[in-house]
This record gives C-alpha cells, structure tokens and sequence, in this order.
C-alpha cells in the first residue's frame, strides 16, 4: 500500500510538473509546488540520514525566507526548482525499470567486462560511459555486481587487484558523461541557470573532453600497472552480441531522436524534452520484453507493480536532489551575495583562473557531504548577480559540469561512489581517495591547461 501511495505521489508530481512548464498557470504551478511537498511528507519512512539531513536543512532555510516578503518570493521559487529537479530525475531514473530486465543490457554488460586484459579497461570504462547516458546511475547498479561476479577466481577467492582497476575503470568512464549528456541531472540543473550558452560549442566540447579524460584513465592504469604481474586472460574474447548491441542502440536512438524532434517541433529545451519521451521509452521498452508467449496487456499490467518495487529508491532521489536544489537556491538569497557582488570586480580575475576555482569548489564540497548539485545550484546564482564575468557563460558551464564529474571518482559522497560501495562493500574512500584521487589531479591539470587555452 505504501509503495503504490509513493508511486502515485511520484507520478503525480511529474505531470503537475509537465504541466507547469508547458501548459502553465496557477493552478499547475501550485499543484506541483503542494505535490512536492507531499512527496517529502510521505517519504520520510524511506529515507536515510541523508535526507533526513537535507529535509532539516531545507525546513530552516524556508523558516528565514518566510520572514520577508522577497524571501516568501525565493521560497516559491526555490519549491518550483526543487519540484523540477525531482521530477527530471524520478522520470529518467525510471528507466532502468526497464532496463534491469532487458536481457540485451545484461548480455552486453557481461561481453564488456570479459573482455581480455589489453582491452579491459577501454570496454568497461567506454561501456559504463555509454550505458550511463539512458541508464544514467542505472549503468553503475548494473555494471558493479557484473564485475564482482567476473572477479571470482575458480577457488572462490576474489582477484582484488582486478577488482579495484575494473572498478576505477567504471567510475572513470561514467563520470564523464556529465560533460555532455543531455539525459544527466548535471545539464539539466546548469541548462536551467544558464540560458545564454552556446550550447553546440558545449556538447562537442564536452564529448572531445571525455574521450580525452577516458584516454588518460587508461593511460595511468597501464602506468599504475606496469610492474604488475597479473595472470593473463588465457580465455578467447567473447563473441560480439550483435542483436544486444542493436537493441540498445535502438532504445539509444529513440529517446535521443525523439528528445530533438521535440525540441525542434516543439521549441521545448532538452531537460522537458527528456521528461516527456524517457516514461514513454520506458513503458514500450518494458513492454516489448515479453515472452513470445505473454500477451502484450499482460506485459503492460506488471509495469505499475515494477514502478513500485522502485517507488524507494526514486522518491529518495527525487527529494534528495530536488531538495539539494532548493537549498542552493535558498544560500544565495539568504547570503549577503549582492553586497559582495558590488564590493568585488570579477572582472579583473583571469577567466582561466576563475574557471580553474569552480571544479575546486565543487570537489571540496564533496568532501563534507555537500551535493554538488547545492554547490552547482548556488555558485550559479551567486555568478549571475555579478554585473560582469571574467569567463564567457558556456566555459563557465563546461567548468562546472567538469567540477561535477571530477567529485564523482574524487570525492567519497558522490552518488556513484556510494551505489559502487553500497554495492560491492568497497568503502567509499578507498574508491576515491585510495584509488582515484591521483587520477583526479591530473585530470584536474588538463582541465586548467584547457581553461587557459579557452580563454586566451
């Protein structure tokens, strides 16, 4: 009963949401702002400390707005935000309802982390990255026991060393799909504060980005492993699962060809887009699962059942990320940001310099259990009260999107970081600090060596 009541709140709150944004009105606008505040009631059973600590946080934030007229303003906006960003996530973490069952995701998951040793790391790292982008942390659920279980020796001990480099390789490779994806909550939350971009110019250098990155991943894996004496995979490669492939480059397809036939038709931007087509990609995908033996209105009558053995973990994503957001929106209104916005001439500081702070800020934040989203959030409105910026506002993005994904493997309270270890009982610091934080410095080089090339 639960379940099915946090389901539906879900549900709800999403097309309160869509209709907000498309239809608007005060009504639809009001709806989804009472509707995300019912979401927060009925999920207090299902969360962690986390959340519980995010919802305190939020409630004391929205006690101080509530004092003045202007902040009564930010507090609607601030719910309106938070409504928004849970109903993005819900909808495309929705996916992997899908997905979890598809017996073409799990069949490609296997071929890439059995592949030989040479090529082990480029397929798991490349897989998680491509999995990640209609997956989005599905991809990490999936992938993580695929590679416990493809660490087992025949004696049944565990290959501990091939378990850290596959495990490094995963976060390595997902990490950066923050760069460009249009289906991660990164692009949606900074395409949402951000609306003077150019945003061609981002998506390409974001993916030349992440291959670069992903190139170096590999690159000091081999480095860090050189003297490494590992047993050779006396195995013959797997045979490429042509017909899995396809089908996921299909669903692959869909939900990006449809996400810009509405853009284009429609003049929506990608994040409402992708509200729209992921539940409805979801729902066929689910469907077409069916044995040659299961009629297609009894595939379709066990959706809702699996919605619901979801409901959990999408509610405590959709109030912990929504609420994140909130939170950013509340600090930079309730900080005397406009006064340091008058005292302080950002336009004196080098572009370079002030791109290279903002991954700084981001990571450390990370590092005392701040989302990067609250970070992201705020630094982002912070920015855009300052009359002029020293770097333009799509490198400003690209810097930030980079902060993002440097926390995910370099930061011990990232979300992919904690589905790994929740996962594979691997403590969170030793999949940061101990194993990736060094690859972290040096992506974080590369990343200054390009701001200064971009703003020179």
């Amino acid at each position: 009963m639960r379940q099915g009541f946090l389901a539906t709140t879900l549900v709800a709150v999403a097309i309160a949401v869509l209709a907000a944004q498309t239809v608007g009105g005060v009504f639809a606008q009001n709806a989804a702002r009472v509707l995300f505040v019912v979401l927060c009631i009925v999920g207090l059973r299902t969360n962690t400390v986390r959340e519980s600590l995010l919802l305190c946080f939020a409630l004391l934030l929205g006690v101080v707005l509530c004092q003045s007229e202007s902040g009564w303003l930010v507090l609607l906006a601030g719910i309106d935000l938070a409504a928004y960003f849970a109903s993005f996530i819900a909808l495309l973490t929705a996916l992997k309802i899908a997905a979890e069952r598809s017996a073409s995701v799990l069949t490609v998951g296997r071929y890439l982390i059995k592949q030989p040793t040479g090529r082990r790391f480029i397929a798991t790292a490349s897989g998680g990255h491509a999995l990640g982008v209609f997956l989005n942390v599905g991809a990490i659920s999936l992938m993580a026991p695929l590679i416990q279980s493809a660490t087992i020796r025949a004696d049944g001990t565990v290959d501990q060393d091939l378990e850290r480099r596959q495990m490094s390789a995963l976060l390595r490779g997902f990490a950066w799909i923050l760069l460009w994806a249009p289906t991660t909550l990164t692009q949606t939350v900074l395409l949402t504060l951000f609306t003077e971009i150019e945003l061609g110019k981002l998506v390409v250098l974001g993916l030349a980005t992440s291959v670069l990155m992903m190139g170096i991943g590999f690159a000091y894996d081999r480095f860090e492993w050189r003297a490494h004496t590992m047993q050779r995979n006396v195995q013959v490669a797997p045979d490429l699962p042509k017909r899995a492939f396809l089908r996921l480059a299909l669903v692959c397809t869909v939900l990006i060809g449809t996400t810009a036939a509405l853009q284009i038709g429609l003049g929506y931007n990608t994040a409402l887009s992708l509200m729209f087509v992921a539940p409805s990609v979801t729902v066929f995908w689910f469907a077409f699962q069916r044995g040659e033996k299961t009629a297609l209105t009894t595939q379709l009558a066990h959706f809702w059942p699996a919605l619901e053995s979801n409901a959990q973990v999408l509610t405590r994503a959709a109030i912990a990320l929504g609420l994140s957001g909130f939170i950013g929106r509340a600090l930079a209104e309730i900080l005397p940001v406009a006064r340091l916005a008058k005292d302080i001439d950002l336009s004196a500081f080098p572009g370079w310099l002030f791109l290279a702070a903002l991954p700084v800020l981001i990571t450390l934040g990370g590092q005392v259990a701040l989302s990067p989203i609250i970070i992201v959030v705020f630094i982002g409105q912070v920015v855009q009260t300052f009359p002029s910026l020293p770097a333009a506002s799509t490198h400003i993005v690209f810097a930030l999107s980079a902060g993002w994904a440097i926390s995910m493997f370099a930061s011990p309270n990232a979300t992919a970081t904690l589905l790994i270890s929740a996962t594979s009982k691997i403590p969170p610091t030793t999949l940061t600090w101990r194993w990736n934080l060094k690859y972290a410095a040096i992506c974080y080089a590369v990343l200054v060596a390009m701001f200064v090339m971009l703003e020179h």
